[in-house]
């Protein structure tokens, strides 16, 4: 054994925030599996926020759904399950770039698309969409993080099989992946939403981070089916007053949630059919997702649709509830 240098213990301390900053890289790769990522793929897609607390409707099929003006982080992966990232250290160990190999735009996202600013205008023309009067028997059913080639594609199906019509909140990772499951989306007369490029808590994130979120998705959209849609929907719900000033100077529509089918936990049919049928009134949204590896949904949506016709709702999209 060699004695230890005098400033061995200096020596230490001055590495311990690089080691800090490796490992909080660390975990955040190891929480970014989500979409696409068979090894860490959870529920709608995404990994579940580990410290959210419930948003409306889901601490309990037991429990009775009231929608909050500004619900807490939900813990389903858009709520769909994908885990809030940590915000990464700005300091990684390693040496910035000198400011002559600096790129000369940051565009925040791995596909090339421009660099955040103010929102674009919707061009889906729902923001006129008339409301219902309310107290109308009628209910939206919102699937949450697709699309995909095979949970979105079922859906589809049954959908058109019961002439109903839904809306889909879309996440621009998957957008990019599937544009021809978007188009049939819109041919087939279902609502398109804005549910962020990449699926991040954006309670936690500032206004940059934000509009860059919206912004990229919204170019995703826009290539793929020539839509830029009025809604949104926050992952998880989370939601904060930054993201409400943006989306009301970007004439867009914050849309939640008040009824939750929990098939993000991969929660049985059965438990599920029950919770919609004890929670499901006039004005209700009804959250499900269309892309995940835990999802019953497919099974799951012909029996609510049968339940819901029986009872005499009507099936519309959120921005007609009054």
């Amino acid at each position: 054994m060699h004695p230890q240098k005098p400033n061995g213990g200096a020596a230490v301390r001055r590495r311990a925030p690089q080691a800090a900053a490796l490992a909080a890289l660390t975990a955040l790769a190891l929480a970014a599996g989500g979409c696409g990522s068979a090894d860490h793929v959870e529920a709608g897609g995404f990994q579940p926020a580990a410290s959210a607390t419930p948003s409306p409707g889901v601490a309990s099929p037991s429990a009775t759904p009231t929608p909050p003006s500004s619900p807490s982080p939900h813990p389903s992966a858009g709520s769909g399950g994908t885990s809030p990232h940590p915000s990464a250290p700005s300091d990684h160990g390693s040496k910035q770039p000198s400011p002559s190999k600096r790129p000369s735009t940051v565009t925040g996202d791995t596909y090339g698309l421009p660099p955040a600013g103010p929102l674009a205008e919707p061009n889906d023309g729902r923001a006129h969409t008339a409301k219902l009067e309310k107290g109308t028997k009628a209910v939206a059913l919102t699937f949450d993080d697709g699309p995909d080639a095979a949970t979105t594609v079922e859906i589809l199906d049954i959908l058109q099989k019961e002439k109903v019509k839904a809306t889909f909140f879309v996440v621009g990772t998957q957008v990019k992946k599937h544009p021809e499951v978007m188009r049939r989306i819109v041919d087939e007369g279902h609502a398109l939403g804005n549910h962020t490029t990449n699926h991040p808590d954006l309670s936690k994130r500032g206004r940059t981070k934000i509009l860059q979120e919206i912004k990229d998705n919204d170019t995703l959209i826009q290539k793929a089916v020539g839509i830029t849609p009025t809604m949104f929907r926050p992952p998880y719900g989370a939601t904060s007053a930054e993201l409400k000033s943006i989306l009301s100077q970007g004439s867009r529509t914050e849309v939640l949630w008040n009824v939750d089918t929990r098939d993000w936990a991969g929660t049985s049919v059965k438990t599920m059919r029950a919770n919609v049928a004890e929670h499901t009134k006039p004005g209700s949204v009804i959250l499900m997702h269309s892309f995940g590896s835990k999802l019953h949904t497919a099974e799951l949506l012909p029996l609510i649709i049968e339940d819901l016709k029986a009872k005499g709702y009507r099936f519309v999209t959120p921005d007609q509830l009054g």
